[in-house]
């Protein structure tokens, strides 16, 4: 029992740690995020593994530590929501309420899944004990297999689609109409650039970016138009390029804009390093957000230029 037990906790653990590494391309946050989030999936690693053997032995009053725990989670939701919205402030490009919602929401998620593998691993191993002639050892073997198994099957059930599922990024000519108004691509009136030396340095340094919805899906148009998709695209290309601008400086703060005719989306971004493969490679990067997800239903059928789709 107590060998089962520990290994419920790895296997807990090991689901959290596959996890990690996803997160960080998926939702880039602070290196001290990484000792709280192995913190909490052993915590909740334990509560899933203990709560088999309690069952066995009729204490029944162990289900209430699972009420307890979903409260706390929920909890570290919640933090994470708060610290995530005190620093919009302090941010050059801004995650948007949506994408922080949706990060709060996979911080919780992700410790929920700890339990499961583990409680899974343990009760794997009590059937086979239970109810067959296959000795601990081949048991405990069968269990963290079972449990390994699991643990890589809701990595892949909970990874999320990136814009490159929905959207074909390519890369398109920053110029001005009328001396001021920003073009990028076919789009112009993306903004008013004022100043002289401002306009030179987006004709210099700027990256003019399209997104184009694929198979000219309005499904996919409608993801990629939602307000807080677009700024989590925004900010995905901040996080990994940087941005070259200062807080006084909004005429180099990225505004996506939405072309009505076509339904792809322009921005105009001045990274820190302008290399156009990792702009490309950042935008397709960025997760799709619940949120986006818009049902569409009378026109899922339909391409963006009206025709039915075969």
């Amino acid at each position: 029992m107590d060998k089962i037990f520990f290994i419920g906790i790895i296997i807990g653990m090991i689901s959290r740690l596959i996890m990690l590494n996803l997160d960080e391309k998926q939702y880039p946050t602070h290196p001290n995020i990484l000792t709280s989030q192995i913190v909490l999936a052993f915590v909740a690693s334990s509560l899933g593994a203990l709560l088999i053997p309690a069952l066995v032995s009729r204490s029944y009053t162990s289900i209430t530590f699972l009420s307890l725990a979903a409260e706390q989670f929920r909890q570290v939701r919640s933090n994470r929501r708060d610290t995530l919205q005190e620093l919009e402030a302090t941010q050059l490009v801004p995650r948007g309420n949506s994408f922080i919602e949706e990060i709060a929401r996979t911080y919780e998620i992700r410790n929920y899944m700890c339990i499961v593998t583990s409680f899974i691993t343990v009760s794997c191993f009590y059937v086979i004990s239970n109810e067959t002639n296959i000795n601990d050892n081949s048991a405990i073997i069968i269990s963290t297999i079972v449990g390994l198994v699991l643990a890589f099957f809701l990595r892949k059930t909970l990874s999320r689609q990136c814009i490159a599922d929905v959207g074909e990024v390519s890369i398109v000519d920053i110029s001005f109409v009328d001396e001021t108004i920003l073009k990028v691509g076919n789009l112009q009136g993306i903004t008013n650039i004022g100043l002289k030396s401002d306009r030179e340095r987006y004709l210099k340094d700027g990256i003019g970016i399209e997104i184009r919805p694929k198979n000219n899906s309005y499904t996919n148009a409608g993801i990629l138009s939602y307000p807080g998709q677009r700024q989590a695209i925004c900010y995905n290309l901040y996080s990994r390029l940087g941005v070259l601008r200062e807080n006084n400086e909004p005429a180099f703060t990225p505004i996506p804009r939405k072309d009505p005719v076509t339904q792809a989306i322009y921005i105009a971004f001045i990274p820190m390093e302008r290399d156009e493969r990792k702009v490309i490679e950042a935008v397709k990067s960025c997760p799709i957000l619940d949120s986006a997800r818009g049902k569409n239903l009378a026109l899922k059928n339909l391409k963006i230029e009206g025709k039915e789709s075969k």
